[in-house]
Protein backbone atom coordinates (compact mmCIF):
# COMPACT_ATOMS: atom_id res chain seq x y z
CA UNK A 1 0.00 0.00 0.00
CA UNK A 2 2.79 2.57 0.86
CA UNK A 3 4.27 2.07 -2.72
CA UNK A 4 1.25 2.74 -4.48
CA UNK A 5 0.62 6.12 -1.94
CA UNK A 6 3.97 6.67 -3.06
CA UNK A 7 3.07 6.42 -6.79
CA UNK A 8 0.51 8.17 -6.28
CA UNK A 9 1.96 11.16 -4.56
CA UNK A 10 4.61 11.10 -7.38
CA UNK A 11 2.80 11.53 -10.07
CA UNK A 12 0.68 14.05 -7.98
CA UNK A 13 3.27 16.49 -8.29
CA UNK A 14 4.83 15.56 -12.00
CA UNK A 15 1.30 16.73 -13.01
CA UNK A 16 1.05 19.15 -10.33
CA UNK A 17 1.63 22.67 -12.66
CA UNK A 18 -1.34 20.46 -15.48
CA UNK A 19 -3.92 20.91 -13.10
CA UNK A 20 -2.53 24.51 -10.30
CA UNK A 21 -3.49 27.70 -11.41
CA UNK A 22 -2.11 30.98 -10.32
CA UNK A 23 -4.08 33.70 -8.93
CA UNK A 24 -3.32 36.86 -10.66
CA UNK A 25 -3.97 38.67 -7.34
CA UNK A 26 -1.00 36.81 -5.46
CA UNK A 27 1.09 34.25 -8.38
CA UNK A 28 3.40 33.60 -6.04
CA UNK A 29 1.71 32.23 -2.70
CA UNK A 30 -1.72 31.60 -3.71
CA UNK A 31 -3.96 29.51 -6.30
CA UNK A 32 -7.53 29.98 -8.08
CA UNK A 33 -7.52 26.50 -8.74
CA UNK A 34 -6.43 23.31 -7.30
CA UNK A 35 -6.25 19.53 -7.01
CA UNK A 36 -7.01 17.95 -3.84
CA UNK A 37 -8.98 16.05 -1.76
CA UNK A 38 -12.36 16.32 -1.88
CA UNK A 39 -15.67 15.23 0.61
CA UNK A 40 -19.56 16.06 0.31
CA UNK A 41 -22.36 14.31 1.86
CA UNK A 42 -26.05 15.25 0.34
CA UNK A 43 -28.89 15.61 3.34
CA UNK A 44 -32.29 15.46 3.21
CA UNK A 45 -34.38 17.40 5.29
CA UNK A 46 -31.29 19.00 6.68
CA UNK A 47 -33.74 21.37 8.68
CA UNK A 48 -34.68 18.78 10.83
CA UNK A 49 -32.97 19.28 14.69
CA UNK A 50 -31.81 15.64 15.23
CA UNK A 51 -29.53 16.85 11.09
CA UNK A 52 -28.47 20.37 12.56
CA UNK A 53 -27.01 18.72 15.68
CA UNK A 54 -25.04 16.19 13.03
CA UNK A 55 -24.27 18.90 11.38
CA UNK A 56 -22.40 20.83 14.26
CA UNK A 57 -20.84 17.25 15.21
CA UNK A 58 -19.00 17.00 11.84
CA UNK A 59 -17.86 20.49 12.53
CA UNK A 60 -16.62 19.65 15.92
CA UNK A 61 -14.93 16.31 14.33
CA UNK A 62 -13.08 18.56 11.47
CA UNK A 63 -12.14 20.77 14.08
CA UNK A 64 -10.65 18.02 15.99
CA UNK A 65 -8.17 17.73 13.82
CA UNK A 66 -7.59 20.62 11.59
CA UNK A 67 -8.68 23.57 13.99
CA UNK A 68 -5.53 25.02 13.73
CA UNK A 69 -5.64 25.04 10.12
CA UNK A 70 -8.62 27.12 9.25
CA UNK A 71 -8.29 30.90 9.67
CA UNK A 72 -11.19 32.59 8.43
CA UNK A 73 -14.61 32.35 6.77
CA UNK A 74 -18.18 33.18 7.82
CA UNK A 75 -21.51 31.77 9.61
CA UNK A 76 -24.43 34.26 8.18
CA UNK A 77 -24.29 32.95 4.37
CA UNK A 78 -21.98 36.27 3.90
CA UNK A 79 -18.84 35.98 2.21
CA UNK A 80 -18.76 39.59 2.64
CA UNK A 81 -18.56 39.44 6.16
CA UNK A 82 -15.59 37.63 7.21
CA UNK A 83 -13.87 36.82 10.78
CA UNK A 84 -11.40 34.76 12.40
CA UNK A 85 -12.18 31.00 13.14
CA UNK A 86 -10.52 31.73 16.62
CA UNK A 87 -12.66 34.50 16.94
CA UNK A 88 -15.28 31.99 18.89
CA UNK A 89 -14.76 28.33 20.65
CA UNK A 90 -16.28 25.55 18.85
CA UNK A 91 -19.04 25.25 21.63
CA UNK A 92 -19.87 28.79 20.68
CA UNK A 93 -20.21 27.50 17.02
CA UNK A 94 -21.97 24.47 16.99
CA UNK A 95 -24.90 26.69 19.90
CA UNK A 96 -24.81 28.50 16.77
CA UNK A 97 -25.95 25.97 14.12
CA UNK A 98 -28.43 24.16 16.48
CA UNK A 99 -30.05 27.37 16.86
CA UNK A 100 -30.90 28.46 13.59
CA UNK A 101 -33.72 25.80 14.13
CA UNK A 102 -35.36 25.36 10.78
CA UNK A 103 -33.98 28.72 9.71
CA UNK A 104 -31.24 28.95 6.50
CA UNK A 105 -27.71 27.78 7.90
CA UNK A 106 -24.79 28.19 5.89
CA UNK A 107 -21.35 28.49 7.23
CA UNK A 108 -17.52 28.29 5.39
CA UNK A 109 -14.56 27.89 7.31
CA UNK A 110 -11.27 27.94 5.33
CA UNK A 111 -7.44 27.72 5.33
CA UNK A 112 -7.47 31.60 3.92
CA UNK A 113 -7.73 35.30 4.35
CA UNK A 114 -9.05 36.10 1.01
CA UNK A 115 -12.18 33.91 -0.71
CA UNK A 116 -10.63 35.10 -4.22
CA UNK A 117 -8.24 32.48 -3.40
CA UNK A 118 -8.31 28.80 -2.78
CA UNK A 119 -8.13 26.54 0.44
CA UNK A 120 -6.23 23.78 1.30
CA UNK A 121 -8.50 23.25 4.17
CA UNK A 122 -12.11 23.82 4.09
CA UNK A 123 -15.35 22.93 5.62
CA UNK A 124 -18.73 24.01 4.85
CA UNK A 125 -22.50 23.34 4.86
CA UNK A 126 -25.45 24.27 3.23
CA UNK A 127 -28.93 24.10 4.52
CA UNK A 128 -32.52 25.65 3.40
CA UNK A 129 -34.71 26.54 5.39
CA UNK A 130 -37.71 24.11 6.08
CA UNK A 131 -40.16 25.55 4.10
CA UNK A 132 -37.45 26.55 0.88
CA UNK A 133 -36.66 22.63 0.84
CA UNK A 134 -40.03 21.47 0.78
CA UNK A 135 -40.99 23.67 -1.81
CA UNK A 136 -38.35 23.55 -4.04
CA UNK A 137 -36.54 20.45 -3.24
CA UNK A 138 -33.21 21.42 -3.35
CA UNK A 139 -31.06 19.43 -1.05
CA UNK A 140 -28.69 20.01 1.78
CA UNK A 141 -25.23 19.11 1.71
CA UNK A 142 -21.70 19.35 4.22
CA UNK A 143 -18.54 19.16 2.52
CA UNK A 144 -14.49 19.62 3.00
CA UNK A 145 -11.11 20.30 1.66
CA UNK A 146 -8.23 18.50 2.76
CA UNK A 147 -4.76 18.48 0.74
CA UNK A 148 -3.34 15.55 -0.90
CA UNK A 149 -0.64 15.14 1.42
CA UNK A 150 -3.20 13.85 4.36
CA UNK A 151 -3.40 10.19 2.32
CA UNK A 152 0.36 10.19 4.18
CA UNK A 153 0.02 12.63 7.21
CA UNK A 154 -3.39 10.98 8.45
CA UNK A 155 -3.54 8.19 6.62
CA UNK A 156 -5.71 6.13 4.20
CA UNK A 157 -7.19 4.20 6.53
CA UNK A 158 -7.77 6.22 9.25
CA UNK A 159 -9.42 8.03 6.04
CA UNK A 160 -11.77 5.54 5.85
CA UNK A 161 -12.57 5.69 9.10
CA UNK A 162 -13.19 9.39 9.28
CA UNK A 163 -15.08 9.13 5.79
CA UNK A 164 -17.58 6.50 7.82
CA UNK A 165 -18.06 7.99 10.77
CA UNK A 166 -18.78 11.46 9.26
CA UNK A 167 -21.53 8.71 7.48
CA UNK A 168 -23.07 7.69 10.48
CA UNK A 169 -23.33 10.83 11.90
CA UNK A 170 -25.12 12.82 8.77
CA UNK A 171 -27.11 9.78 7.79
CA UNK A 172 -26.34 10.92 4.34
CA UNK A 173 -28.47 9.92 1.39
CA UNK A 174 -25.69 9.44 -0.27
CA UNK A 175 -21.69 11.03 -0.69
CA UNK A 176 -17.97 10.05 -1.76
CA UNK A 177 -14.57 11.39 -0.70
CA UNK A 178 -11.46 11.66 -3.07
CA UNK A 179 -9.61 13.35 -5.79
CA UNK A 180 -11.69 16.48 -6.93
CA UNK A 181 -11.32 19.89 -8.28
CA UNK A 182 -10.95 22.44 -5.32
CA UNK A 183 -12.40 26.07 -5.65
CA UNK A 184 -12.02 29.54 -4.66
CA UNK A 185 -15.40 30.87 -2.76
CA UNK A 186 -16.93 32.18 -6.34
CA UNK A 187 -16.61 28.60 -7.86
CA UNK A 188 -17.71 29.39 -11.45
CA UNK A 189 -15.04 31.96 -12.33
CA UNK A 190 -12.93 28.92 -13.63
CA UNK A 191 -14.95 26.59 -15.09
CA UNK A 192 -13.54 26.58 -18.64
CA UNK A 193 -10.17 25.40 -16.81
CA UNK A 194 -12.60 23.10 -14.87
CA UNK A 195 -13.41 21.61 -18.56
CA UNK A 196 -10.39 21.36 -19.69
CA UNK A 197 -9.12 19.33 -16.31
CA UNK A 198 -11.95 17.03 -15.99
CA UNK A 199 -11.14 15.94 -19.66
CA UNK A 200 -7.42 15.09 -18.99
CA UNK A 201 -7.57 13.29 -15.39
CA UNK A 202 -11.05 11.44 -15.63
CA UNK A 203 -10.71 10.69 -11.65
CA UNK A 204 -11.37 14.01 -10.50
CA UNK A 205 -14.61 15.19 -9.36
CA UNK A 206 -16.46 18.11 -10.66
CA UNK A 207 -18.24 19.91 -7.78
CA UNK A 208 -20.40 22.88 -8.41
CA UNK A 209 -23.94 22.86 -7.67
CA UNK A 210 -24.42 20.49 -4.95
CA UNK A 211 -27.68 21.24 -3.74
CA UNK A 212 -29.33 19.85 -7.07
CA UNK A 213 -32.49 18.58 -6.57
CA UNK A 214 -31.71 15.87 -8.69
CA UNK A 215 -29.41 14.00 -6.16
CA UNK A 216 -32.68 12.58 -4.71
CA UNK A 217 -32.39 10.29 -7.48
CA UNK A 218 -29.13 9.14 -6.94
CA UNK A 219 -25.75 9.44 -6.44
CA UNK A 220 -23.54 11.75 -8.80
CA UNK A 221 -20.38 9.68 -9.89
CA UNK A 222 -18.28 7.58 -7.91
CA UNK A 223 -14.86 8.37 -6.62
CA UNK A 224 -12.36 6.34 -4.40
CA UNK A 225 -15.11 6.34 -1.40
CA UNK A 226 -18.59 6.44 -2.45
CA UNK A 227 -21.47 6.25 0.08
CA UNK A 228 -24.60 4.90 0.05
CA UNK A 229 -27.78 4.87 2.70
CA UNK A 230 -29.28 1.98 3.18
CA UNK A 231 -32.41 3.08 1.59
CA UNK A 232 -30.43 3.94 -1.39
CA UNK A 233 -29.09 0.29 -1.46
CA UNK A 234 -32.38 -1.12 -0.71
CA UNK A 235 -34.28 0.81 -3.67
CA UNK A 236 -32.10 0.62 -6.53
CA UNK A 237 -29.40 -2.46 -5.44
CA UNK A 238 -31.33 -5.04 -3.76
CA UNK A 239 -29.21 -5.36 -0.48
CA UNK A 240 -25.53 -5.10 0.63
CA UNK A 241 -25.30 -8.62 0.37
CA UNK A 242 -26.26 -8.88 -2.94
CA UNK A 243 -23.51 -6.48 -3.69
CA UNK A 244 -21.06 -8.00 -2.26
CA UNK A 245 -22.14 -11.62 -3.87
CA UNK A 246 -22.00 -9.31 -7.30
CA UNK A 247 -18.47 -8.02 -6.54
CA UNK A 248 -15.50 -9.98 -8.11
CA UNK A 249 -12.63 -7.27 -7.75
CA UNK A 250 -10.79 -8.09 -4.41
CA UNK A 251 -10.08 -4.38 -4.15
CA UNK A 252 -13.32 -3.05 -3.68
CA UNK A 253 -14.24 -3.25 -0.07
CA UNK A 254 -17.70 -2.37 1.61
CA UNK A 255 -17.68 -0.89 5.13
CA UNK A 256 -20.75 -0.80 6.49
CA UNK A 257 -21.71 1.49 8.95
CA UNK A 258 -25.28 2.30 10.52
CA UNK A 259 -27.47 3.47 8.04
CA UNK A 260 -25.46 2.81 5.04
CA UNK A 261 -22.15 1.63 3.52
CA UNK A 262 -18.82 3.01 2.65
CA UNK A 263 -17.34 1.17 -0.88
CA UNK A 264 -14.15 1.78 -1.50
CA UNK A 265 -12.03 1.79 -4.93
CA UNK A 266 -9.26 0.04 -4.51
CA UNK A 267 -5.95 0.95 -2.18
CA UNK A 268 -5.27 4.49 -3.45
CA UNK A 269 -7.41 7.40 -5.42
CA UNK A 270 -6.58 7.77 -8.73
CA UNK A 271 -6.07 10.78 -10.71
CA UNK A 272 -7.02 9.12 -14.08
CA UNK A 273 -3.99 10.87 -16.51
CA UNK A 274 -5.62 10.56 -20.06
CA UNK A 275 -2.16 9.61 -20.98
CA UNK A 276 -1.21 6.97 -18.54
CA UNK A 277 -4.40 5.04 -16.99
CA UNK A 278 -7.80 6.90 -18.07
CA UNK A 279 -9.91 4.35 -16.72
CA UNK A 280 -8.86 2.84 -13.27
CA UNK A 281 -9.81 -0.65 -13.10
CA UNK A 282 -11.06 -0.35 -9.63
CA UNK A 283 -12.98 2.63 -10.62
CA UNK A 284 -15.02 1.55 -13.77
CA UNK A 285 -15.38 -2.03 -11.50
CA UNK A 286 -16.90 0.07 -8.52
CA UNK A 287 -19.08 2.22 -11.15
CA UNK A 288 -20.58 -0.83 -12.57
CA UNK A 289 -21.52 -2.23 -9.21
CA UNK A 290 -23.31 0.92 -8.26
CA UNK A 291 -24.60 2.55 -11.47
CA UNK A 292 -28.15 1.81 -10.89
CA UNK A 293 -28.32 3.51 -7.96
CA UNK A 294 -26.46 6.98 -9.97
CA UNK A 295 -28.53 9.88 -10.77
CA UNK A 296 -30.30 9.54 -14.36
CA UNK A 297 -29.53 13.14 -15.39
CA UNK A 298 -27.72 16.00 -13.53
CA UNK A 299 -27.90 19.41 -14.23
CA UNK A 300 -24.60 21.58 -15.79
CA UNK A 301 -21.42 21.10 -14.22
CA UNK A 302 -20.67 24.97 -15.88
CA UNK A 303 -22.46 27.92 -16.58
CA UNK A 304 -22.74 29.43 -19.94
CA UNK A 305 -19.99 30.99 -21.85
CA UNK A 306 -19.07 34.77 -20.98
CA UNK A 307 -16.33 35.17 -23.90
CA UNK A 308 -16.38 32.28 -26.11
CA UNK A 309 -14.84 29.79 -23.90
CA UNK A 310 -15.88 25.92 -23.58
CA UNK A 311 -17.32 25.11 -20.99
CA UNK A 312 -19.53 22.33 -18.71
CA UNK A 313 -23.19 21.96 -20.72
CA UNK A 314 -26.22 18.94 -20.16
CA UNK A 315 -24.62 17.18 -22.76
CA UNK A 316 -21.55 16.95 -21.97
CA UNK A 317 -21.92 17.11 -17.60
CA UNK A 318 -23.78 13.54 -18.75
CA UNK A 319 -20.65 12.02 -21.11
CA UNK A 320 -18.87 13.07 -17.92
CA UNK A 321 -20.96 11.65 -15.24
CA UNK A 322 -21.22 8.44 -17.39
CA UNK A 323 -17.28 8.22 -18.06
CA UNK A 324 -16.41 5.19 -16.68
CA UNK A 325 -19.42 3.30 -18.82
CA UNK A 326 -18.62 0.41 -21.32
CA UNK A 327 -15.02 0.64 -21.37
CA UNK A 328 -14.73 -2.98 -21.06
CA UNK A 329 -13.91 -3.40 -24.26
CA UNK A 330 -11.05 -0.83 -24.26
CA UNK A 331 -9.76 -2.51 -21.13
CA UNK A 332 -9.59 -6.21 -23.29
CA UNK A 333 -7.80 -4.95 -26.30
CA UNK A 334 -5.04 -3.63 -24.21
CA UNK A 335 -4.94 -6.89 -21.92
CA UNK A 336 -4.94 -8.92 -25.34
CA UNK A 337 -2.31 -7.00 -26.75
CA UNK A 338 0.23 -8.19 -24.04
CA UNK A 339 -1.11 -11.29 -23.40
CA UNK A 340 0.69 -14.77 -23.52
CA UNK A 341 -0.80 -16.74 -26.49
CA UNK A 342 -0.37 -19.76 -24.78
CA UNK A 343 2.63 -21.28 -26.11
CA UNK A 344 5.00 -18.69 -25.08
CA UNK A 345 5.37 -14.61 -25.25
CA UNK A 346 4.92 -13.03 -28.83
CA UNK A 347 7.92 -11.80 -30.56
CA UNK A 348 7.55 -8.01 -30.09
CA UNK A 349 8.88 -7.47 -33.68
CA UNK A 350 6.08 -9.70 -35.14
CA UNK A 351 3.50 -7.41 -33.23
CA UNK A 352 3.40 -3.72 -33.87
CA UNK A 353 -0.30 -2.15 -33.84
CA UNK A 354 -1.08 1.14 -33.95
CA UNK A 355 -2.92 3.13 -30.72
CA UNK A 356 -6.18 3.50 -32.73
CA UNK A 357 -9.48 4.76 -31.39
CA UNK A 358 -13.38 4.24 -32.62
CA UNK A 359 -16.24 7.23 -32.64
CA UNK A 360 -17.50 7.51 -29.18
CA UNK A 361 -14.39 6.73 -27.55
CA UNK A 362 -12.36 8.74 -25.45
CA UNK A 363 -8.92 9.79 -27.17
CA UNK A 364 -5.79 8.98 -24.98
CA UNK A 365 -3.32 10.63 -27.39
CA UNK A 366 -3.26 14.05 -29.47
CA UNK A 367 -2.12 14.06 -32.94
CA UNK A 368 -2.77 13.35 -36.45
CA UNK A 369 -4.72 10.72 -36.88
CA UNK A 370 -5.93 8.65 -40.31
CA UNK A 371 -8.88 6.24 -41.65
CA UNK A 372 -10.07 4.89 -44.83
CA UNK A 373 -14.11 6.17 -45.51
CA UNK A 374 -15.80 5.48 -48.21
CA UNK A 375 -12.63 4.39 -50.28
CA UNK A 376 -10.99 7.70 -49.15
CA UNK A 377 -8.27 8.34 -46.77
CA UNK A 378 -8.78 10.98 -44.24
CA UNK A 379 -6.67 12.53 -42.01
CA UNK A 380 -7.45 14.36 -39.06
CA UNK A 381 -6.26 15.85 -35.44
CA UNK A 382 -7.58 14.63 -32.10
CA UNK A 383 -7.05 15.75 -28.41
CA UNK A 384 -6.44 13.60 -25.45
CA UNK A 385 -9.65 13.40 -23.17
CA UNK A 386 -12.24 14.27 -25.62
CA UNK A 387 -15.10 11.73 -26.50
CA UNK A 388 -14.49 11.21 -30.56
CA UNK A 389 -17.03 12.81 -32.81
CA UNK A 390 -18.36 11.31 -35.80
CA UNK A 391 -16.84 12.35 -39.04
CA UNK A 392 -18.81 14.26 -41.60
CA UNK A 393 -17.78 14.62 -44.90
CA UNK A 394 -17.16 17.75 -46.29
CA UNK A 395 -18.10 17.10 -49.79
CA UNK A 396 -21.08 15.15 -49.39
CA UNK A 397 -22.38 15.90 -45.96
CA UNK A 398 -23.21 12.44 -44.99
CA UNK A 399 -22.05 11.71 -41.16
CA UNK A 400 -20.25 8.43 -40.67
CA UNK A 401 -20.38 7.14 -37.30
CA UNK A 402 -18.73 4.03 -36.79
CA UNK A 403 -14.86 5.09 -37.87
CA UNK A 404 -11.85 3.31 -36.32
CA UNK A 405 -9.06 6.09 -36.74
CA UNK A 406 -5.34 4.97 -36.60
CA UNK A 407 -2.40 7.00 -34.88
CA UNK A 408 0.10 8.30 -37.11
CA UNK A 409 1.86 11.03 -35.00
CA UNK A 410 1.58 11.51 -31.43
CA UNK A 411 1.90 15.78 -30.72
CA UNK A 412 3.82 14.62 -27.39
CA UNK A 413 6.80 12.75 -29.52
CA UNK A 414 5.71 9.84 -27.65
CA UNK A 415 5.34 6.19 -29.14
CA UNK A 416 2.48 5.58 -32.36
CA UNK A 417 2.01 1.56 -31.66
CA UNK A 418 1.36 -0.20 -28.65
CA UNK A 419 3.70 -2.99 -28.76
Amino acid sequence: MIDKLQQLLDEYHENYNKFTYANYLDPDNQDALKTGLVGCFYLNQAYRPEKRQAIAQVLVLYDKHWSTKLRYGYFDGDPDNLYPYVETIINEKTSRIVETGQSDLCFYWGSIDNMEFVPDYLITAYSRAAWYEELHREISYVQFYLPISELASFGLDKLVEFISQISEILQPMHGFFGLGILHAHEYYDYQYLEYELAHQFLGLDISNVESDLRFRDGFKCINWLTVLSDELIRDKLGSLAELKRQNHDEAITFYPYTGGVVVRAGEVPQLGDVSRNPYPQHYVNVNALLKAARSPEIGSLGFGSINGEVRFNNRSSKEWQSRFDDVIATDIAIIDESADDGVGKQDDKTKTIRHSVNTGELCRHSGLYSATINGKLEDRELASGYIVAPFRDSETGKIYREITWQLLRRDDGGEVFTK
